[in-house]
């Protein structure tokens, strides 16, 4: 084979190994996410605890369904703008709720309210009464980090900072902050006292666990890994051809009369 072969098809087969080495650990990452993704399926499906009850690490509360009992501190509430349902621009509702026995509010999105803008809307109009049991799964709230507010609305945050909704509440929050769900009690709720059910903002749904890009990205390397292999043989093959050409058959010598 000539030099330039050679060199094409050990860079082949170098980039075929490094491809395959990436299809590899894509698809240990795709394992990894399904592993993470049973466990935290099996806490989504979990009976609801007391959080008062709930203690550990924040790895191991995160989408553990809990149920928060309380008084709701509506004075000093927030909300997280620029958030859509259904198409429709809207915020969700932030609410610290005090629980007997603790110094610490717990902080409950309590669900989505249309806002035209997508910044302002009256939450006094949401207000769910003076006490609040809610369902739902607990999330861990960034401890640090600026507060990203929007001048003019003293209301509205960008994103959930542990900090800044312990200033606005004038007390310590919790590490794990909750998700506020539909459940059979919302809705025996809201076909006994339908003026009160008015009064409760759109709750959330289990969030849908998906398996990420990873599947896809391991096809994609062990294809390039192919197409590699599949270019030195091609090259190697029509190399073979050219040099079988220029040799050519062999001729008689011809004779001088």
């Amino acid at each position: 084979m000539r030099a330039k072969t050679i060199g094409f098809v050990l860079i082949s087969l170098v980039g075929a190994a490094i491809f395959s080495r990436l299809g590899v650990w894509q698809v240990s990452r795709l394992h990894q996410r399904q592993k993470l993704n049973a466990e935290m399926q099996a806490r989504l499906t979990a009976a609801p605890m007391s959080i008062d009850s709930m203690h550990g690490p924040a790895d191991s509360l995160r989408y553990r369904r809990a149920r928060v009992s309380g008084v709701p501190d509506y004075a000093h509430e927030a909300l997280l703008v620029q958030r859509t349902h259904q198409g429709s621009p809207g915020v969700f509702l932030v609410t610290p709720v005090i629980t007997a026995g603790s110094d610490s509010a717990t902080i409950v999105v309590r669900g989505w309210v249309y806002a035209p803008d997508g910044v302002r809307a009256d939450p006094a109009r949401w207000h769910e009464g003076d006490s609040l049991t809610v369902e739902g799964y607990l999330d861990e709230l960034p401890a640090t980090g600026a507060a990203d507010t929007i001048r003019g609305q003293p209301l509205a945050v960008r994103r959930l900072q542990r900090d800044d909704l312990a200033r606005r509440a004038g007390r310590p929050v919790r590490a794990m902050y909750l998700w506020a769900i539909g459940d059979s009690a919302t809705a025996a709720m809201a076909a006994a006292d339908p003026a009160r059910a008015r009064m409760v903002p759109a709750r959330f749904t289990l969030p849908a666990l998906d398996e990420g890009p990873h599947r896809s990205y391991a096809i994609q390397w062990f294809a390039f890994a192919l197409i590699a292999l599949g270019g030195a043989v091609i090259v190697v093959r029509n190399d073979r051809r050219a040099q079988g050409s220029d040799e050519g058959p062999d001729r008689p010598t011809a004779r001088r009369p």
